[in-house]
């Protein structure tokens, strides 16, 4: 839910897509006053799957979408379930679980940004670059500032240098592109399976059907995912 206010924000950001024709970025926004509790039900989610003997996925655990949505990775292999169709429902079902927990979080919004391409290497720093224009038009309306943290190593430059096309007088997002291994951040997690999500959504491929409906039923009033 959001709260209209000016208190200070975190953008958790990563990518989706399918690396060819298709470029996505999602963003969990977070009012810094509420970032403790967002985070306090992010590990509860966490310790209801670790508790869950269908799955049996530790709380410590990294958690990305595209294993948990083909029921794969080591830990998935934990599972007390002999039945392949089960398994990998359940499997998914941590995903629409994950979304669930992010629309409960107080002071936060979602939202994801695409673009049809042909042109996937040049579209995705640009459309990271959109995205940061818009953050920072937020930011600005708003009356306040926030931090950007980008699931990864710091070594895609391109969209670290993505912040220079801002103009530097009066920029609204502090400290630059900031940039974190999904697997140490739960928040990079969470903005994973928005990503995702909503790619399922844009995508409609067989593959994915049943889980195309996620994004809209998850976050009805979310602006996108939207093209750009």
């Amino acid at each position: 839910m959001i709260s209209r206010n000016s208190a200070p924000r975190l953008y958790a950001i990563d990518d989706g897509g399918d690396g060819r024709s298709l470029v996505s970025f999602a963003r969990l926004r977070i009012e810094l006053p509420h970032l403790s509790a967002a985070t306090r039900i992010w590990q509860t989610f966490r310790h209801e799957l670790a508790a869950d003997t269908r799955l049996l996925i530790p709380a410590h655990a990294p958690l990305h979408s595209v294993d948990l949505a083909r029921a794969r990775g080591r830990h998935l292999h934990r599972s007390r379930s002999s039945d392949k169709a089960a398994h990998r429902r359940h499997s998914r079902e941590v995903i629409l679980r994950g979304l669930r927990a992010i629309a409960t979080m107080p002071g936060t919004d979602v939202h994801v940004v695409y673009r049809r391409t042909q042109r996937y290497g040049h579209d995705r720093p640009d459309l990271f670059a959109e995205l940061l224009a818009q953050i920072e038009q937020e930011l600005t309306e708003a009356g306040t500032r926030g931090m950007v943290v980008v699931d990864g190593d710091g070594t895609e430059r391109q969209l670290a240098e993505a912040l220079h096309r801002l103009p530097d007088r009066g920029r609204r997002i502090v400290g630059g592109v900031r940039f974190r291994r999904s697997q140490e951040y739960g928040l990079l997690q969470a903005a994973d399976m928005i990503a995702y999500s909503a790619h399922q959504a844009v995508a409609k491929r067989d593959a994915g059907i049943e889980m195309a409906h996620w994004f809209g039923a998850t976050f009805p009033g979310t602006c996108g995912p939207s093209a750009r």
